[in-house]
């Protein structure tokens, strides 16, 4: 990720380098696309799921306002709303970078960071809720949450002291300690996919017939297509973070060395190839 360096080593930018950088950047908000989808699926599974075991939440004369995220779907329940603030937040620090590199004006990145700001505020909400009432009800997916929650609560202060300085040259300090915590947040998404897939998957293994007799061939073709749509969304978690790390290593070299700052065209189209298997993934799914 090119503009890592760009905000550390301020305008040594070579052309070659921006046109990596977009390269990386338009694949990475395609890879969006597809972890939005993903996070729709998990949403269906973790509303079923708390539904399921929490039945007399959907009792004719019960009406509890605090499971309000449960009963419509119009909106995400707390588990899935905390894990797409994450990947928010990775997105919005990668709008951050682009405007820095691309002499956007400090309001013009303020925006953004107050972007940020809702984002992680909003993170931080639910990620509560989950984490102190929700445990025992959903297992799977309060456990992916105490990390992503630490992460959130590290970065809030960072945001919230950019937006009252307001300046690029602070801005670019904020990425700068905004980075350890950003690359834990994707640590931290590859890790939850170990308590997401159980969630996308309860609807199929706990239905009456695979109760009473087992998963049938269709069943077992459902699951294995759930556990190659996370291996997808994984590998593009770890390019993510590939290309921050390139960066990374890029902006720690004198600001002339811009010949350091290679490899992220063939981070994206490592991310397009596997979004696209994704994609393929959900279609299946979507037939299943």
């Amino acid at each position: 990720m090119f503009l890592i360096a760009a905000a550390f080593a301020l305008n040594a930018c070579a052309t070659g380098g921006i046109a990596e950088f977009e390269a990386y950047k338009a694949a990475f908000d395609k890879a969006q696309t597809t972890s939005a989808s993903i996070f729709d699926q998990l949403a269906i599974q973790e509303r079923w799921l708390f539904l399921r075991v929490n039945r007399k939440a959907l009792n004719s004369v019960t009406f509890d306002p605090n499971l309000a995220r449960y009963y419509t779907d119009s909106i995400d329940p707390p588990g899935t709303a905390a894990l797409r603030a994450s990947l928010d937040t990775i997105k919005t620090y990668n709008d951050i970078l682009y405007g820095l590199e691309t002499g956007q004006t400090a309001e013009a990145l303020a925006g953004k960071i107050s972007a940020l700001e809702s984002s992680l505020i909003s993170g931080v909400k639910d990620t509560s809720s989950v984490i102190s009432g929700l445990t025992k009800a959903e297992p799977h997916v309060a456990a992916a949450l105490p990390a992503i929650d630490a992460a959130f609560q590290v970065l809030l202060p960072f945001v919230q002291e950019a937006l009252k300085l307001r300046s690029r040259e602070y801005f670019r300090t904020f990425l700068v300690k905004a980075y350890p915590t950003v690359m834990a947040l994707l640590h931290e998404l590859r890790e939850s996919t170990r308590y997401i897939f159980p969630v996308l998957t309860a609807a199929i293994r706990n239905s009456d017939t695979a109760v009473r007799a087992g998963l049938t061939a269709a069943d077992t073709d459902k699951v294995n297509t759930y556990r190659k749509l996370l291996a997808d969304w994984v590998i593009l978690i770890d390019a993510t973070a590939k290309a921050l790390e390139r960066a990374k290593l890029a902006a720690e070299a004198p600001p002339t060395v811009v010949s350091t700052i290679t490899g992220l065209t063939a981070v994206a189209i490592e991310m397009d190839a596997v979004a696209q298997s994704a994609k393929k993934h959900l279609a299946e799914l979507a037939t299943k």
